[in-house]
């Protein structure tokens, strides 16, 4: 029984010969032929099939390259290109994520600087007004303004980071699936965000001392080497900021908390350390002096307006402040979608050099082809 199918044979009480189909005529054996001898062999042993494991996707040539990015290693130049592909593969969330959350702040920037400019006490388009005193008003919306352009920032990276993942996998993602997958993990990003903030506070706290100190008692040099201390110590928050923006990345894409994610993108980042700041730098210094020219005209333009306001009409006043807001919002769009891609792209980098990521996200495409 434990033999091939085709092996097997029917015992029919034909002394051991084969069966054959009714009409057929078999010769009889030769009365002189002497039967052979019986032989009894050992039995066979039965074999035992294991039961194979459901095969994987295997990598195809496809795979290797399913989105806007080859499964490789990044180089130097793809760290400047792709950003631009992400924007234009996955703009919804790229640059439509970011564009939600800036305007969102942006609405209380037009708020703090209306009231900003229509405040008597400011004296900004009245010039002969008293400046007793600000209007507890202006300062609480300037503040609120503040924190939600600071928030903006690590919200809108966040949201980058999805719309990234997806495009390496040539996957698009809407901005509703995007704010859905974030919700769960806003906390975490918003604590890794205050984590690293403080952080860097406290590393320039130092600089600061030493100026408010030097001014209290009237002391240049003092000041002066408050204002080194705080360039030298400005230059190593540096690497927080970015350590902290790639944790970020860890706690939306591998669903960590916030400390695990902390020490996760230092476990990541080992060997890659210096070369990653030194593309952040590089890639912030293009994007950020793109982005200020852009900025310096719609400043002067709006300056333009400004001056025609002073005279009392406020309309123009109003349309200093639109042209703000607008310059603005294109300036912080652009650059939270394209740092963004940045801090996504490195941690994904980082990946595929230490822990052979690019076959994990080959196996994947593969299998949503499926």
């Amino acid at each position: 029984m434990g033999r091939v199918w085709k092996d097997f044979r029917v015992n029919d009480g034909t002394n051991g010969q084969d069966w054959v189909a009714p009409g057929q005529v078999t010769e009889p054996a030769l009365p002189d032929a002497a039967p052979a001898p019986a032989q009894y062999a050992a039995p066979a042993q039965p074999q035992v099939v294991a039961a194979s494991a459901a095969p994987q996707a295997a990598p195809t040539y496809r795979s290797w390259q399913p989105g806007i990015i080859p499964l490789r290693p990044v180089s130097f130049g793809e760290f400047l290109g792709v950003p631009f592909k992400a924007m234009r593969f996955n703009r919804g969330v790229v640059i439509g994520g970011p564009l939600l959350v800036v305007g969102a702040s942006m609405l209380l920037l037009a708020a703090a600087l209306w009231l900003a400019f229509t405040d008597p006490s400011l004296a900004i388009t009245a010039p002969t007004a008293s400046t007793t005193g600000v209007q507890a008003s202006t300062i609480i919306v300037g503040i609120a303004a503040l924190i939600a352009l600071l928030l903006a920032e690590a919200i809108a990276s966040s949201l980058v980071a999805l719309g990234l993942a997806r495009a390496i996998l040539g996957e698009r993602i809407s901005v509703a699936e995007a704010f859905k997958a974030l919700g769960p993990r806003l906390g975490g990003v918003l604590l890794v965000w205050l984590i690293t903030t403080l952080a860097s506070l406290l590393l320039v706290a130092p600089g600061f001392v030493l100026i408010i100190a030097g001014i209290a008692e009237d002391s240049a040099v003092m000041a002066g080497f408050g204002w080194l201390a705080l360039f030298g110590l400005g230059l190593l928050s540096f690497p927080v900021y970015m350590m902290g923006a790639i944790a970020r990345v860890v706690v939306v894409l591998e669903r960590k908390g916030a400390i695990a994610s902390i020490k996760r993108s230092i476990q990541v980042m080992r060997g890659r350390f210096w070369w990653s700041i030194l593309i952040v730098l590089v890639t912030a210094l293009i994007i950020g002096i793109t982005m200020q020219v852009l900025q310096y005209m719609f400043t002067i333009v709006g300056f333009v307006f400004l001056g025609l306001g002073i005279s009392g009409e406020w309309v123009y006043t109003l349309v200093f402040v639109i042209i703000m807001v607008v310059g603005s919002v294109i300036t912080y769009v652009f650059t939270y979608a394209y740092m963004g891609t940045v801090y996504a792209l490195i941690y994904t980098d980082a990946r595929i050099r230490h822990e052979g990521f690019d076959l994990d996200l080959a196996r994947a495409a593969e299998a949503r082809r499926g």
